[in-house]
């Protein structure tokens, strides 16, 4: 039983005098804080932990949604169009690639050139051949190379130059057929024979540079003229006159 000091003791403190005052306790003091910082972190975590469950289960329930909307509005045909399209180009770059043997071996290719035949190819005159080749002013025979010139520039152009002795015209812009013709309708046209190369001669173009004559020269091979019989005076007119060559008045027409 309390004694009237414990009576007196506890009116005045409220507190029995037998029992432990633990409010100064350092140990006691602690131990509150302490205490409220774990519920405190223990409150956080659990709070983190719902919302992450939370978190998962949301994303899983939108995933659901997309997939469906994905089926809903994407047609089958076009997710096909979509992967046949990825294929398409992936098959393109890869066709795109050359191959190592296509070069022979990793050599690079050489490029063909297509080669001409010497004998295909029109014979080139030089002013003294041809000069030799004409007939000879004494009446003496020659035993050079005959010939037979043929003058393609335009009857205008005859009238202030004049001609190669021995030469005829053949004008070849306006009259870029002839070669072409039959021996009887040329003669009718031009009022003369169509040049024909015998044995050992040759039919040499002329006209003012060359240009012409070479181009006359190519269309006498394709109206079946022997190539091996068909020359050009590469130098013309030009490179005859500059040399002194005999010049011959031209009777002709305009």
């Amino acid at each position: 039983m309390p004694t009237e000091a414990d009576k007196i003791h506890k009116r005045m403190t409220g507190k029995n005098l037998g029992t432990r005052d633990t409010s100064n306790d350092p140990r006691t003091s602690r131990s509150q804080p302490e205490t409220m910082a774990s519920a405190l972190s223990s409150n956080i975590r659990r709070s983190a932990s719902t919302l992450s469950s939370a978190t998962i289960r949301i994303s899983a329930r939108n995933a659901a949604p997309a997939a469906a909307f994905q089926r809903s509005y994407i047609s089958a045909p076009t997710r096909a169009l979509a992967a046949t399209t990825r294929v398409s180009l992936n098959s393109s770059v890869s066709a795109c690639k050359v191959p190592k043997k296509a070069f022979s071996n990793g050599k690079k290719a050489q490029i063909q050139k297509r080669s001409y035949s010497d004998d295909a190819s029109p014979r080139f005159w030089e002013f003294d051949e041809i000069n030799a080749s004409l007939p000879s002013t004494s009446g003496s025979p020659t035993t050079t190379p005959k010939i037979k010139l043929v003058d393609v520039r335009e009857p205008a152009e005859l009238s202030g130059t004049g001609i190669i002795p021995s030469a005829v015209n053949i004008p070849l812009a306006s009259q870029a057929d002839a070669l072409f013709l039959t021996p009887d309708e040329f003669e009718t046209r031009f009022g003369f024979e169509k040049p024909v190369a015998g044995e050992g001669e040759t039919i040499v173009f002329y006209c003012k540079a060359g240009v012409r004559a070479k181009t006359a020269a190519q269309m006498a091979v394709q109206a079946g003229y022997d190539p091996k019989a068909v020359g050009v005076y590469l130098g013309s007119w030009l490179d005859w006159a500059g040399n002194g060559g005999r010049v011959e008045r031209w009777e002709g027409d305009d």
